[in-house]
């Protein structure tokens, strides 16, 4: 029986409670007009301290060039319609009542993509006694942020959020940063990024004049310092491509005379060509300037095609030690077949043609009326024949040394090249 009783009790004073609560409410809001400043005289500007609370930075759109993040607008003021003695209501400290009902600031974001972007209104606003309104909605962003890719995929942007009262002036509504903050803050529930790094958040309170309009209107802007996570772009770009720039060298390597060389070194244009129209795809058309890893595409797919032209070249030479019987000009002899044959270690006895010096052999005098029943051939004949076997046989060696030493030398050339190229793009690691 006592048990009942105590939770009789128990279910009273709770019931007097909810009472209470529902009493305050009902006065609070009697007569309560949420379309007018609660402030004392029409004169008194109405403190509104404000913060952004950031929970995410949801991205970052390249073509669009819109900056998605997400938090909370932390805002409080005080209004001095509802003040109430907490001794009158059974001591309730505080009352949860919906904005809507309310007077709110229309703080909205200047520089939104959208045409409205405000904060919802269909959250609670908690109600001290002495007046102060604290209202913590949560809100997603959508912003205009002018990005610049000359350094992607290493890029860093600062994207910023303008919170500003749409129709209150500075003599109405005074907007002020809430705390003594030197710099804005992350919300303890804030959420990383996979592809955009935060690097810092600074804020600052900005007092200016609109073309509509003589008074002095005041905003709130937060700068988001953001830095691209390169794992993507490294395994999806940047990679293939270094590949390809350590592939294309081998051109130089193949032997002149031998079907694939061209074919390798078009396959390798191809392929750069391609992976630089996936990075089209990826990289807005109208940006002004052209990204670094761009850059380094383009220089790829030149060095690849100057190997291409190189080995047209090459090849040229070796096949001209087939058709032609007098050896290179005079001032390739000079320039190419002097010291670089010896630098390069290209030796003229390396490239003769075997099977035209077995062929020389066989063309050797036979004794008249010997064996194989040809005629003795003279003399001046057979030092005739000599000298041209060896001139012809000269020849084929300098065309074909020649083609060896332009191969050694470009190879060295792209090999320098690259390296060069590769230790300037190397700072922005």
């Amino acid at each position: 029986m006592d048990g009942w009783c105590s939770l009789a009790e128990d279910f009273a004073a709770n019931d007097s409670y909810i009472s209470e609560e529902h009493r305050l409410f009902k006065d609070l809001l009697e007569g309560y007009q949420e379309s007018v400043r609660p402030v004392a005289s029409a004169g008194e500007a109405l403190r509104l301290d404000f913060r952004f609370s950031l929970t995410a930075v949801d991205g970052l759109d390249e073509k669009e060039q819109t900056f998605v993040v997400s938090g909370w607008m932390d805002t409080s003021w005080k209004d001095i319609q509802l003040v109430w003695d907490p001794d009158k209501y059974g001591g309730l400290q505080g009352i949860r009542i919906p904005i809507n009902r309310l007077w709110s600031p229309d703080i909205i974001v200047i520089n939104s993509k959208d045409a409205y972007n405000g904060p919802p209104y269909h959250h609670l606003a908690y109600v001290t006694p002495d007046g102060s309104v604290y209202w913590i909605p949560p809100i997603n962003i959508e912003t205009y942020c002018a990005v610049d890719l000359a350094e992607f995929p290493f890029d860093e942007h600062v994207c910023s959020v303008t919170f500003l009262s749409w129709t209150y002036d500075e003599t109405l509504v005074n907007l002020t940063t809430k705390g003594n903050q030197e710099k804005g803050s992350t919300n303890p529930h804030f959420m990383a990024n996979s592809e955009w790094e935060l690097k810092g958040i600074t804020f600052s309170r900005n007092c200016r004049k609109f073309p509509c309009c003589a008074e002095n209107y005041c905003d709130i802007t937060y700068d988001f310092s953001i830095k691209r996570q390169t794992t993507f772009t490294t395994h999806l770009f940047l990679g293939p491509s270094v590949v390809l720039c350590l592939v294309t060298p081998v051109v130089f390597v193949l032997p002149p005379g031998s079907g694939e060389k061209m074919i390798f070194g078009i396959g390798v244009v191809l392929a750069d060509v391609l992976l630089l129209g996936e990075l089209i795809t990826f990289i807005p058309s109208a940006h002004p300037n052209v990204p670094l890893l761009a850059k380094y595409f383009l220089a790829n797919i030149v060095m690849a095609c100057f190997s291409v032209v190189i080995s047209a070249v090459v090849v040229g030479f070796w096949d001209k030690s087939k058709s032609r019987i007098s050896g290179p000009p005079a001032f390739l002899r000079l320039l190419i077949l002097g010291p670089l044959t010896r630098l390069l270690c290209v030796r003229k006895e390396d490239y003769l043609p075997v099977d035209d010096a077995d062929k020389a052999a066989a063309l050797e005098v036979t004794p008249e009326g010997g064996e194989d029943g040809f005629e003795a051939t003279s003399g001046e004949e057979q030092k005739r024949r000599c000298i041209n076997t060896y001139l012809r046989n000269a020849a084929i060696s300098e065309w074909r040394q020649l083609a060896v030493v332009f191969d050694r030398i470009f190879f060295i050339v792209y090999c320098v090249v690259l390296s060069i190229l590769t230790l300037s793009f190397a700072r922005y690691l």
